[in-house]
């Protein structure tokens, strides 16, 4: 049987119940809540499996808050995390995206985007991030429209209409 988890005191159980209570962002509230339950005498298995979680989840959760506190269980994002891009390189690609102007003379598609964004930076992003940005910037998809494979000529065209 595996230790159970311990908490360091960086928190009381009280100031641990009032960031879950007071916490507005979901996964960020199910940190706070599993470290709260584990401070009020809670078995990380089973805590781990009340809320959904795997007991992997839970250690890894207690981990980092022992190591660093409670600015660890915030998210990154609220936590000043580091941004993929500057403000003057997501104006950049705006401009870019806007003039149409692309390697490949298409349309600027996710790939595009990861890509320059990994040949400005050296950071790689997943493609769903850079549809993230793309939809930030508030630009959509633009596909061509699709043509039928056998498709009349001019003249059976012209026929069709006349009847």
């Amino acid at each position: 049987m595996s230790k159970p988890i311990t908490l360091e005191n960086h928190l009381t159980n009280q100031q641990l119940r009032r960031k879950y209570l007071s916490c507005r962002h979901p996964q960020e509230k199910l940190r706070w809540q599993a470290l709260m339950l584990i401070a009020e005498g809670g078995v990380a298995g089973q805590v781990a499996e009340k809320l959904g979680r795997s007991s992997a989840w839970m250690t890894k959760t207690a981990r980092r808050y022992n190591e660093g506190g409670a600015a660890a269980v915030r998210n990154k994002s609220k936590n000043g995390g580091s941004k993929t891009l500057t403000a003057e390189q997501i104006k950049e690609l705006e401009a870019l995206i806007e003039s149409g102007k692309t390697e490949s003379e298409g349309l600027w598609s996710a790939t595009q985007i990861k890509g320059w964004v990994k040949e400005r930076t050296g950071k790689e992003i997943h493609k769903t991030t850079a549809w993230r940005m793309f939809a930030k910037l508030e630009f959509s998809r633009q596909v061509p429209r699709p043509t039928h494979q056998a498709k009349a000529s001019e003249s059976e065209q012209a026929e069709f209409k006349k009847s």
